[in-house]
């Protein structure tokens, strides 16, 4: 009990020079809201069969597990090339029209994964790509629709432990126009993993980076109350975390940002593994505004358990079907 005060405590020290009081964007995990799909759940092989709708966008959101340059072994080497070919097979297989990324390398590295897509027969020639202060992993988004403005926020910062801590993947923002006149925004975000470091608590700086997160859409949402909203990506916690209260903000509030229902061909809803600990857990999520509500196709929808999913990466990825 002594350790959840102070750990509540450190958090609001934080967050008290911001221009909302903390509990504006904080709530209990009971108020939030899930939007539940029950439509009848397709199999695999259906989902393969299926071809996509032309009065249809399909989004995919995937993190892609260390698609850079790093160290493997004794060696930096970039991801291998049975995970790179387990990746192009399952997103080429998904036919996006939009791809969210988390955890791709360098520019040169996104501008690969295009190339290998577009021999799959998927082009997706539009892109932004970003991050903070990792220098190694990054965030990017790739459409088939024009980008036609982006914000994206890379030295967004907090106070914690009395330093200046800036934001480890910053927050991609891109305006995607699907038709004329007719907009998505993205906002995609990789928060802080589950590891422990020795400088501050993990848990502590998911909540700060998911109250930028929070800060950052309030902004978008005062200036253009009508914006067609929605953040994706790896949030790293579970739905009842305060990571995800704070993402989500309050209920009852136009701002609010409802969690979508994806479940796979088999009603779960876990979308990592992590090996070192040995546990399933549902880390992956899209949030969207109000006015996108209807748009949802659900029924459409789902988490995709390709066989080839843990080959390619220790997430699963979500598809998510707009109408435009």
């Amino acid at each position: 009990m002594v350790g959840a005060f102070f750990l509540a405590l450190a958090l609001l020290t934080s967050c008290k020079k911001q221009s909302r009081e903390t509990a504006d964007w904080i709530l209990p995990a009971q108020e939030e809201e899930t939007v539940h799909y029950e439509e009848p759940l397709t199999t695999v092989s259906e989902k393969k069969a299926r071809t996509p709708s032309g009065d249809e966008v399909r989004f995919l959101s995937y993190n892609l597990k260390n698609y850079l340059t790093m160290r493997r072994g004794k060696q930096y080497l970039p991801k291998p090339a049975e995970e790179v070919s387990a990746v192009i097979e399952l997103i080429a297989q998904e036919k996006p029209d939009i791809l969210g990324l988390c955890e791709i390398g360098t520019e040169d590295d996104l501008r690969e994964l295009q190339r290998l897509l577009k021999n799959k027969g998927i082009d997706l020639p539009h892109s932004e790509h970003t991050g903070g202060r990792d220098q190694t992993r990054h965030l990017a988004i790739l459409s088939r629709y024009p980008i036609i403005q982006t914000d994206s926020q890379r030295n967004l910062s907090y106070e914690m432990t009395g330093e200046r801590w800036v934001i480890s993947r910053g927050i991609l923002d891109a305006t995607i126009e699907i038709v004329a006149g007719n907009q998505i925004r993205f906002l995609g975000v990789h928060l802080k993993s589950k590891r422990e470091i020795k400088e501050a608590d993990q848990e502590l700086i998911r909540q700060n980076e998911a109250r930028l997160l929070r800060l950052h859409m309030d902004e978008i949402l005062e200036k253009e109350p009508n914006t067609r909203l929605l953040a994706y990506g790896d949030f790293n916690d579970t739905i009842g975390s305060r990571t995800l209260s704070i993402s989500r903000g309050r209920r009852n509030s136009k701002k609010h940002m409802a969690d979508f229902y994806f479940k796979d061909s088999r009603g779960e809803l876990w979308t990592h593994f992590w090996d070192y600990q040995d546990t399933y857990a549902r880390l992956d999520y899209v949030l969207f505004s109000p006015n996108l509500r209807s748009h949802l196709v659900g029924k459409k929808s789902y988490i995709v358990d390709h066989d080839l999913w843990n080959k390619a990466s220790d997430h699963r990825a979500l598809m998510l079907v707009l109408t435009p």
